[in-house]
């Protein structure tokens, strides 16, 4: 208590000409809260501050400029909204029905260890070698399944062995096998294949047919090659074969309830095409020459789960390829005679321009194609310059267009969807001519537009998807002319 009384003594007792103390016995009782706000008396002589001004709950600071771009909107501003619009759907398709479902199915297949359980179920002999199912549906052709195997350092280290075998109905079959060893700096390889099919759709030679002209045909066409590719600079490459082909044309059946070529033939739709109804042997040489500045995008014998980052994808590419064709034997029919020989010749030039670094590249192509005969005679249907399916004009079925020469533009912006997935914008514009493009007019061009989904490098069995349209000629308006749906893998080899 003592203690107690002389604290408070001490309280209370100032030195002289000092104020009292705020804390003194003399002090108001301020609430808890309030302390800050309690007026303080200036020291004799100083000036006295001037008061802060009174904030209310509607006073805001106005907020900070932290992009630091102007308010005002630009022509270029609205000018955007042109593609923008256009491309909406696009857009909507691209990240609503394939990105963000793709992405919630590999991040769960990687989490639940499915791409391991495939390919542990898939393959044999420490993954050396495997047997997978396969399938391809193209609208408009007849559907087909089947397997695809491959065995890997067969017999010796770096001797290859690859199987596909396909059936797509009555009368539809495909069989390919190769043999791969590496050789000296290349890669030699020995390939057979086998392919029947009745669904082959022709419409005549030129592009003015009209789609009401489309039939159908048979084909079966033996096939032997020996090719040696050799790579080089970045992903560029030199390919030299030799080939040997028995090809057999029958215009006779009908599929697909289209009418036969040989109809449209007594229907005077159109002349019969060169080598239809008849049996030839062909022996052939090829050379190409491709060089393309781009760095490789994934090495040969990467593994699953590499941290390996891939390089961008800004360059230039140039194709130069020939082939030269003998006829061996010739089984006439009612079609004209077929040419001693001829040349198969056309090159290809892109630029590409990777807009992030990261693979996300917009390039344009452009593409000539020619065929001539040396001698008397004309070149067979199977070895004209074709557009269409695999070939520029994708939104049209494979060879709906054919003749003596052709050339094509090709638009794309590619982007990565998955490790080894890509996606593309299309856009492709072209027409097939006469001998030596003649008879070219820009008004010949039909347009095509597609969206699509690859798999990513070189690959012995691709996947792709693809949803494209064609077009009329631009001389008959450029309206709707074709749907192209494609879905399932292929043959790389």
């Amino acid at each position: 208590m003592a203690l107690l009384a002389r604290h408070a003594q001490a309280q209370s007792e100032t030195l002289p000409g000092e104020p009292p103390s705020p804390t003194g016995p003399s002090a108001p009782m301020v609430p808890a809260g309030e302390a800050a706000a309690a007026p303080v008396s200036p020291q004799p002589g100083a000036a006295a501050a001037p008061a802060a001004p009174a904030r209310g709950p509607d006073d805001r600071r106005e907020p900070p400029d932290y992009d630091g771009r102007p308010e005002s909107t630009t022509a270029g501003d609205v000018a955007l909204w042109v593609p923008r619009v256009v491309l909406f759907p696009l857009y909507v398709v691209s990240e609503y029905v394939v990105r963000r479902p793709l992405g919630w199915l590999v991040s769960t297949a990687e989490r639940e260890r499915w791409p391991a359980l495939f390919i542990d179920f898939f393959t044999f002999g420490d993954r050396q070698g495997g047997v997978v199912p396969t399938g391809m549906i193209d609208l408009g052709m007849r559907a087909s399944i089947g397997v695809y195997a491959f065995w890997n350092d067969f017999g010796t280290s770096g001797n290859d062995l690859r199987f596909r075998a396909t059936y797509g109905g009555s009368g539809f079959w495909q069989l390919q096998m190769a043999d791969r060893l590496v050789l000296g700096a290349g890669q030699l390889s020995l390939t057979g294949a086998y392919e029947a099919r009745p669904d082959n759709v022709f419409r005549g030679v030129g592009p003015d047919q009209p789609d009401e002209a489309r039939s159908r045909y048979t084909s079966s066409t033996s096939r032997l090659d020996l090719t040696y590719r050799v790579p080089w600079v970045r992903s560029s490459y030199a390919r030299l074969s030799a080939e040997l082909r028995q090809v057999e044309l029958d215009g006779e059946p009908t599929c697909c309830d289209e009418p036969s070529v040989n109809e449209q033939v007594e229907l005077g739709v159109f002349r019969s095409p060169p080598g239809m109804n008849q049996v030839y042997d062909v022996a052939g040489q090829v050379a190409e020459l491709v060089f393309d500045s781009r760095f490789p995008r994934f090495p040969e014998g990467l593994e699953l789960g590499s941290d390996h980052v891939t390089p961008p994808g800004t360059g230039v590419g140039v194709g130069m390829r020939a082939r030269a064709v003998e006829l061996l034997d010739q089984t006439l029919a009612t079609g004209d005679e077929l040419a001693s020989s001829w040349v198969n010749y056309g090159a290809s030039l892109g630029g590409y321009y990777d807009l992030t670094g990261q693979q996300r590249s917009v390039s344009a192509t452009v593409v000539f194609d020619f065929v001539d005969p040396i001698g008397s005679g004309q070149v067979p249907l199977t070895d004209l310059v074709s557009l269409g399916g695999d070939r520029p004009l994708r939104g049209f079925l494979a060879n709906q267009f054919v003749d003596r020469s052709g050339t094509a533009l090709r638009l794309e912006y590619r982007w990565p969807v998955a490790v080894w997935l890509d996606g593309s914008l299309l856009y492709e514009a072209g027409s097939v001519f006469g001998r030596g493009l003649s008879g070219f007019d820009f008004d010949k061009f039909r347009n095509s537009y597609g969206f699509g989904l690859a798999a990513v490098g070189v690959q012995d069995h691709p996947f792709q998807a693809l949803v494209a349209v064609g077009t009329k000629s631009w001389e008959d308006g450029g309206g709707y002319d074709s749907f192209r749906f494609v879905f399932g893998t292929t043959a790389g080899f």
